[in-house]
């Protein structure tokens, strides 16, 4: 899978600053250099999984979200409660919800 490092930078950046954290305080915070971030949000570096899950726990925000470019139309439209526990379900079990939902919607009275 080609992980698209410029777009989750953005993602990160546009996260912190809606949080109104700066560069500093998340480096201070998680033990990184403001240069890591700054390179990191313009594209200019990989970031390493454990400091990805850091940064995501850090900003509040899912890893899913960080990486899924049309996760802001699934949250818009999907109660963030209900996404969080279907991404913790088994495969199975997210295509029988799955199924379910499209049953309800088939069988939805208008």
């Amino acid at each position: 899978m080609n992980m698209d490092f410029s777009n989750i930078g953005k993602r990160i950046q546009a996260t912190r600053m809606e949080n109104k954290i700066s560069q500093k305080e998340m480096g201070d915070f998680l033990g990184i250099s403001m240069n890591y971030i700054s390179r990191l949000e313009n594209g200019k570096t990989k970031v390493e999984l454990k400091t990805f899950m850091k940064i995501c726990d850090f900003l509040n925000i899912s890893i899913y979200d960080i990486l899924n470019e049309k996760s802001d139309h699934i949250i818009r439209y999907m109660d963030k409660e209900l996404y969080e526990l279907i991404i913790k379900c088994n495969l199975e079990k997210q295509r029988l919800i799955c199924n379910m939902v499209k049953l309800l919607i088939k069988n939805q009275v208008v």
